[in-house]
């Protein structure tokens, strides 16, 4: 126990670590946590914070979003502190299709820039590739400033955004050689044109072609060639938003057999079904889609059994004019002046906006539904993140020495989800009107507060860019272990 006062002490809330759910107090001093000691500790502070009858959880990672849309880093982040998040590693990419010249390291470089300035949270980077990187240049260069993982499209060939399988397999062996990881969206894409093109032909337009256009099938066949390319590079990978209930014992079998293959999926795929598609239309297509009742049980199953390491939102941070085209492009998303809810849904853009509900629509389904235990959302939504991508245990735990990113949840707040409760630009969300019993209502980033009493008390302008450390990740030799 520590004998300096400290500046801020935590007082007999129920910590949850990955291993136990216990009734501690954390002390908390500057921007990091000096002491965690069992309730009462008699620990002197200048400021006690009463959390009885709360979990102290430590601040969720969100390590899967694309905030380029209507939502950019200031208000995606801003969402995200009030969904419980307190650091994010968004994906950045070349963004020669919009217009703006430069390499994926040269965009990236100006992004890290831009939100040491405008970002209310923490946050690391992933980069995109494309077919047109270079990467025997990009891939070294970027795992030199700590962007280690890599993510590669195996679907939207005519969109241009599709890495030929050679040049995956170069990317991952160089990401192999410095300690990297690679990421898979895998889903073919030559199967999902070939499918779309005959739909249109024949004039089946419409919402309840679009997941007849991308099938199971293609989710599972890439994700296992995925894995194979990994097998012979021997590169780690991180296969993306899984969503089809048969990919699971694929991936499985890959990690049995030795290979380091980390898996995630997201609260959309845990929760929604087709039927939300084909409620909303354009609003509810994302990529893969939603697909049915068993998928979303086969996810809570895989999370149950440790084949699903971590639960990420995918947020793209898209209004409802935003929703109805550009998703035959990689070009930005134009809003729409006038919205036809019978146009094509092949036209509709890709995304939704998911990461403030999160973790509400994860406890409500997982811990209050008994799927999953509070020490198991903490394991996916805290520890894993941080672990595979090198950053574990700066982030991601409460620990002696780790950063006060600490949060706050009431087991017992009811609270109903809506798009106006929502603290992002986007004006939709597919979780309208879900009701919910808990609720992040406290949290602090390095020891600063971020939310309290419903308001966000941080200024942006600082965050912390956290470069990945290969050193740290989970398939490194010394790294620590996913769970």
């Amino acid at each position: 126990m520590t004998s300096t006062t400290a500046d801020i002490l935590i007082s007999g809330g129920l910590l949850v670590s990955g291993s136990s759910t216990t009734k501690m107090d954390v002390a908390v001093t500057g921007e990091k946590i000096i002491d965690v000691s069992p309730h009462p500790s008699n620990i002197e502070a200048k400021r006690t914070i009463d959390a009885t009858g709360l979990y102290v959880l430590p601040g969720l990672i969100d390590a899967h979003n694309h905030p380029i849309n209507l939502d950019k880093m200031d208000s995606f982040t801003l969402s995200a502190a009030f969904g419980g998040i307190t650091t994010v590693i968004p994906f950045m990419q070349n963004m020669r299709s919009r217009g703006i010249e430069g390499t994926t390291s040269e965009t990236i470089d100006r992004f890290i820039e831009e939100s040491n300035e405008i970002s209310y949270l923490d946050f690391g980077v992933h980069a995109i590739l494309f077919g047109d990187d270079d990467v025997e240049i990009e891939v070294p260069k970027l795992i030199e400033n700590g962007i280690i993982s890599f993510k590669m499209y195996m679907t939207y060939p005519r969109r241009g955004m599709m890495m030929p399988d050679d040049r995956m397999l170069k990317a991952m062996s160089l990401a192999a050689e410095a300690g990297g990881i690679a990421m898979v969206h895998a889903e073919n894409g030559y199967c999902i044109d070939f499918l779309t093109d005959n739909f249109i032909d024949e004039g089946h337009t419409s919402r309840e072609y679009y997941a007849k256009s991308q099938p199971r099938i293609l989710e599972v066949e890439a994700a296992n060639r995925a894995a194979t390319y990994a097998s012979v590079t021997d590169c780690p990978l991180y296969v993306v938003h899984l969503s089809a209930r048969e990919v699971l014992d694929v991936l499985r079998r890959y990690r049995e057999e030795g290979n380091n293959v980390f898996t995630e999926t997201c609260p959309q795929y845990l929760d929604l079904t087709n039927d939300t598609l084909m409620e909303h239309g354009a609003l509810a297509k994302i990529g893969p889609p939603l697909r049915e009742r068993e998928d979303n049980i086969a996810m809570w199953e895989g999370l149950q059994n440790n084949v699903i390491d971590t639960i990420a939102s995918d947020f793209c941070g898209f209004s409802k004019a935003h929703k109805y085209a550009g998703g035959r492009s990689s070009a930005a998303v134009e809003a729409m002046e006038e919205i036809d809810e019978n146009a094509s849904i092949f036209e509709a853009s890709f995304g939704g906006n998911w990461t403030e509900q999160m973790l509400p629509v994860v406890y409500e389904e997982g811990v209050n539904q008994g799927r999953i235990t509070m020490m198991r959302l903490v394991q996916v939504m805290c520890e894993n993140p941080a672990k595979i991508f090198g950053l574990y245990p700066q982030k991601g735990t409460i620990s002696p020495g780790s950063d006060a990113d600490i949060v706050l949840f009431d087991p017992a707040m009811k609270h109903v989800l809506s798009a106006e409760a929502q603290h992002c630009k986007a004006d939709f969300t597919m979780f309208e009107g879900k009701e919910i019993l808990g609720k992040p209502v406290f949290s602090m980033q390095r020891g600063k507060t971020l939310i309290e009493h419903g308001e966000m008390k941080s200024e942006q302008g600082n965050a912390l860019y956290l470069p990945g450390d290969v050193n740290l990740t989970a398939s490194a030799p010394k790294g620590h272990r996913v769970k």
